[in-house]
């Protein structure tokens, strides 16, 4: 049985974006469309990050997404 493996590095750069665009938890949360503890769970490395939401900082926010998945920034 296969066993799931969270990277810690994609909460921690996603906390650092929240950070960077100078929001709180509950800011970016709203923006995504999600719940503050879902958000919580992602930035601490405790929830997987799905691709609809990272969609949705796309569309409705300035943040990084390459950064928050490769570490590498797009600019």
């Amino acid at each position: 049985m296969p066993t799931e493996h969270f990277d810690n590095a994609f909460g921690h750069r996603l906390t650092e974006e929240r950070n960077r665009l100078g929001l709180a938890v509950h800011k970016l949360a709203h923006l995504a469309g999600i719940t503050d503890y879902q958000q919580k769970r992602f930035e601490n490395g405790t929830s997987v990050i799905p691709i609809d939401y990272l969609q949705a900082l796309v569309a409705r926010s300035d943040a990084d997404v390459l950064y928050i998945i490769t570490g590498t920034h797009s600019v």
